[in-house]
C-alpha cells in the first residue's frame, strides 16, 4: 500500500506560493457552496447574516468599524456575512474531492467556527440592544448537520473530525 501523500504534497504547494498569491481571489462565494450544501445555503439566504449589509443604516455604510462585521467580504464583491466569512476563503477546499476528506479540507483552510467566531462581531459594544447568547443562537444557524440533499455533512463545531468507524460485522456477514 502506498503512503498517503496528499497532505505533504499540498503543504509543499502552499509553502511554494507567496502569501499574496494565496490570499488574492481565494473567495468563491456562497453560490459555490450551494452546489453541495443546498439546505445550508437556503437557511443562510433567508438569514440575518445574508442581509447584514442591508440592515446597516445608510449613514453607517461607509464606517469601516461597521463594515468589518456587516460586510467583511465586500472587497471580494460579497455583501453581508456569507459562508466564507466564518469558514475561511474556499478556493482551496471547495472542490468536491477535498470536501469529502474532512482532514484535507481542514488542512487547506476550512475553518470550524464556534462561539469565538460569533463573538468577534456579536459583542456587548455593538449598537444592537439584543444581547448575543451563543448557546441560544448557535442552534438557530445549525447548518453543520447535513439536511436532505446535502452531499456531505459540512464541518463545524458538532461535526466529527473523522468519520465514525464502520460497524463491526457479525460472523456470517450479518
Amino acid at each position: 500500500m502506498l503512503p498517503d501523500l496528499r497532505l505533504p504534497l499540498l503543504a509543499a504547494v502552499l509553502v511554494a506560493l507567496p502569501p499574496a498569491a494565496r490570499a488574492a481571489g481565494d473567495k468563491v462565494g456562497p453560490e459555490a457552496c450551494k452546489a453541495c450544501h443546498p439546505s445550508a445555503y437556503e437557511r443562510w439566504r433567508v438569514s440575518p447574516h445574508a442581509r447584514a449589509l442591508e440592515v446597516l443604516p445608510a449613514e453607517r455604510r461607509d464606517d469601516p468599524r461597521c463594515l468589518s462585521c456587516h460586510a467583511p467580504d465586500r472587497e471580494d464583491g460579497l455583501a453581508g456575512v456569507s459562508c466564507e466569512t466564518c469558514h475561511g476563503p474556499g478556493r482551496a477546499y471547495a472542490a468536491d474531492y477535498v470536501m469529502r476528506d474532512r482532514e484535507l479540507a481542514r488542512a487547506v483552510g476550512l475553518a470550524d467556527p464556534g462561539p469565538k467566531t460569533c463573538l468577534a462581531c456579536h459583542t456587548d459594544s455593538t449598537p444592537s440592544l439584543l444581547r448575543f447568547d451563543p448557546k441560544r443562537k448557535l442552534p438557530l444557524i445549525d447548518h453543520w448537520t447535513a439536511g436532505p440533499g446535502d452531499a456531505a455533512a459540512p464541518a463545524g463545531p458538532r461535526a466529527p473530525a473523522r468519520p465514525a468507524p464502520a460497524p463491526a460485522r457479525r460472523p456470517g456477514g450479518r
